[in-house]
């Protein structure tokens, strides 16, 4: 898909633009495996779902992001994979969308190409599983775009619902103890997900016994997004 800053709405036929640019939430962590493109394609979708119109930019050299929505039938957003951050500007003045979520190379690699589409953002979301490997990544993350000044929060994801609450606690404690703020809402592991994935069909039309689930945790993540963009579009000027 070739990006156009000046097309009219394609995603569901809207001719006027409802704001000048898309919010633009960037979706990153310097730790691969965290579950940043689960969270980027489950948002998309739900932003679809719910009569928003989405946009990925897959910017990860990897191309996942791009290569799952691909195969998909109708996940009703559109994904585009662009390896270069000088675009970032061109995608948000993408009058045609809502929200652009950005899905980030998961390396240290991505670090300039983190900073420079941070900048660009409405909003980082920091996805974390609470793994030993992944503490330091995700701290690093929070700590640049704490740098950088722009709105962000942790979410931790891939929490395992046998274990019951204490996981995602004991995470909320290791962020709160480094003054790193989180959501409270949590994305739990329910094979739903890459199931859906494995028959090609957007979360938000899957049909299966957990697939619930994943859609409340995501719908949760979406509304307390919203929420803060809201909060920080209050706080400006």
């Amino acid at each position: 898909m070739t990006i156009d800053a000046t097309a009219s709405s394609g995603a569901h036929g809207a001719a006027t633009a409802r704001r000048t640019d898309s919010y633009l939430i960037t979706i990153a962590n310097q730790k691969g495996g965290v579950g940043k493109t689960m969270l980027t394609l489950s948002l998309a979708a739900h932003t679809a779902k719910a009569n928003g119109r989405a946009f990925v930019w897959d910017i990860d050299p990897q191309a996942n992001a791009y290569d799952l929505t691909s195969v998909m039938s109708s996940p009703g957003y559109d994904v585009v994979h662009e390896l270069d951050p000088n675009r970032v500007a061109d995608v948000r003045r993408m009058r045609q969308y809502d929200t652009v979520f950005i899905d980030c190379p998961g390396s240290l690699e991505g670090r300039e190409i983190l900073s420079q589409i941070v900048k660009a953002s409405t909003f980082v979301l920091i996805p974390y599983d609470h793994e030993p490997e992944s503490i330091l990544p995700t701290l690093r993350t929070a700590r640049r775009v704490a740098e950088l000044g722009i709105p962000y929060a942790v979410v931790v994801t891939k929490a395992n619902p046998q274990v019951g609450a204490d996981h995602v606690i004991d995470a909320w404690k290791t962020l709160e103890d480094q003054q790193i703020p989180h959501f409270q809402s949590f994305v739990r592991l329910y094979r739903a997900w890459p199931n859906s994935l494995k028959a090609g069909v957007p979360i938000t039309r899957w049909n299966e016994r957990y697939a619930p689930k994943v859609r409340e945790d995501i719908a949760a993540v979406h509304t307390e997004l919203l929420l803060n963009i809201g909060r920080v579009a209050g706080a400006r000027p």
